[in-house]
């Protein structure tokens, strides 16, 4: 008798624990790596746009939206090449605005949202060879763009990833541009309450280490690398800032938030 009940017994308990289970990975498909191509983008071009889409169930669907200019939403049926799915936005007109997202259905019926991104027609290619990482100070929490090159750098849709670059960005730029010369000035929201007079628009959402190994990585709104920080096996505690030298080289050097940094030979041991 007791026999029979211990296996009763045993036969809920993973059956219970199956159903746990099952509940526990209901839910909707991950949306990563989202790009388009080409980056810039004229007149003459179709936009393919990619995206990696995972779930522990099967994806039923993925269907990429966009509407141009502010106009009705249209859809597209897109294909899939293992866990990429890809679809294709017909040409538009100069000076269109295009925004698009993908939307992914699992067997379940869960769907998925990705994050807007979004894409401005233009006879004219921006050129983001001259935009950089130019210091990053895990103390007072700030990192710091710079134009070196010669020409304006539209930043509209640039944007930073933290650590992974299939996760979220911590901060996308809004509409300004960069001048030659110029440094862009952000700070994390860890230390916000400590710049009030700093624009909302260049918070970055994500702290920053000067003890740990860290990741910063520049991204045109495309979604292709522009610059990447990557310190995988940290030497020492960075006592003031990993700062840019003149020749490219990350060094620790004192902080010198929005103006010129100071050139140092204690270059970061670790990177990438």
């Amino acid at each position: 008798m007791k026999k029979i009940l211990f296996a009763a017994l045993f036969l809920v308990a993973g059956f219970t624990t199956s159903c746990v289970k099952d509940d526990l990975y209901d839910g909707p498909a991950s949306i990563s790596n989202l790009k388009f191509s080409p980056e810039a983008v004229t007149p003459k071009d179709a936009v393919t746009v990619s995206a990696t889409v995972t779930d522990l169930r099967s994806v039923t669907s993925a269907v990429l939206k966009y509407s141009v200019s502010g106009g009705a939403a249209q859809s597209v049926n897109m294909t899939a090449g293992g866990s990429v799915y890809s679809g294709v936005i017909p040409a538009q007109p100069d000076k269109a605005v295009v925004t698009f997202h993908i939307e992914a259905v699992n067997e379940k019926g869960y769907t998925a949202k990705s994050a807007d991104k979004s894409y401005t027609v233009a006879a004219v290619v921006v050129d983001y060879s001259g935009l950089i990482l130019n210091e990053l100070n895990g103390n007072s929490k700030f990192m710091e763009l710079y134009n070196q090159g010669s020409k304006d750098i539209p930043l509209e849709g640039v944007y930073i990833c933290k650590d992974n670059a299939n996760d979220a960005p911590v901060w996308v730029c809004d509409n300004r541009t960069l001048a030659p010369g110029q440094f862009l000035l952000l700070y994390s929201e860890d230390v916000q309450a400590d710049y009030p007079a700093h624009p909302e628009a260049l918070i970055f959402h994500s702290g920053l280490s000067a003890k740990k190994n860290v990741r910063i990585q520049l991204f045109n709104p495309a979604g292709s690398s522009i610059d990447d920080f990557n310190l995988t096996a940290i030497a020492k505690t960075a006592t003031a800032s990993y700062s840019r030298n003149a020749d490219g080289k990350w060094a620790h050097a004192t902080a010198t938030p929005g103006a010129a940094n100071q050139e140092s030979t204690d270059y970061v041991a670790g990177l990438q």
